[in-house]
């Protein structure tokens, strides 16, 4: 995959800031995708502010841009047993938390 766009990283870091240690990579794609489905809904993750971002991607497309954050160290894989969760690195966390305080 080629390297994503300031705009596309800030994107997933910003959606996965209400999964952090609860969701894992899957559920982030689905918060991306803007879908309707039962678990995203009942736990409110379409009011996240880059809810449906890549809505006109494939599942595995946005999958692929998580694995480039993955792997490109801005996001982590924490496990919880056998779940894999999404973990943001302590200074990506401190960044999002600034910025999710100059939205407001």
């Amino acid at each position: 995959m080629n390297r994503l766009i300031v705009e596309e990283i800030k994107a997933i870091l910003r959606g996965a800031d209400p999964i952090i240690m609860e969701g894992g990579r899957t559920l982030l794609a689905k918060i991306l995708k803007g879908s309707q489905e039962k678990k995203v809904l009942q736990l409110e993750l379409n009011t996240c502010p880059v809810y449906g971002y890549f809505n006109t991607y494939k599942l595995n497309d946005i999958l692929e841009k998580i694995d480039w954050i993955i792997d490109y160290d801005f996001l982590d894989i924490q496990y919880r047993g056998k779940l894999p969760m999404i973990e943001l690195f302590e200074e990506q966390r401190i960044q999002e938390r600034n910025e999710s305080i100059n939205e407001a």
